[in-house]
């Protein structure tokens, strides 16, 4: 299973942010192409589905989706840079970066 890691700045960082009683923070990925093949990825306060995947690090709940997990197959890491915003890590790779926080919750 696969692990997440969230750095205390991110962990700082996403505290800072109004999250509704029936929302989570929650990491996705969207397919996309052209001339070449890409996942761009989406940090959102959302509602979680049922197949949804639970991660909890630093006090911080995320969620991942499944087509997230299903072509990330190594241990993550979350970190935040003031002027840069979040950044997703792994061993191998910068998945992405400069990322912010959306909120897709109706008030």
């Amino acid at each position: 299973m696969m692990k997440l890691t969230i750095t205390d700045k991110a962990a700082e960082k996403l505290r800072s942010y109004d999250q509704p009683e029936n929302a989570a923070f929650k990491l996705t990925s969207v397919f996309s192409g052209g001339c070449s093949y890409t996942y761009n990825y989406d940090l959102a306060i959302d509602h979680k589905k049922e197949e949804d995947t639970k991660f909890e690090d630093n006090g911080i709940v995320l969620y991942l989706d499944k087509m997230t997990i299903s072509h990330i197959n190594e241990d993550l890491k979350l970190d935040y840079n003031e002027g840069q915003g979040f950044r997703l890590v792994g061993a191998s790779q910068i998945y992405t970066f400069r990322l912010d926080v959306k909120n897709k919750v109706k008030a």
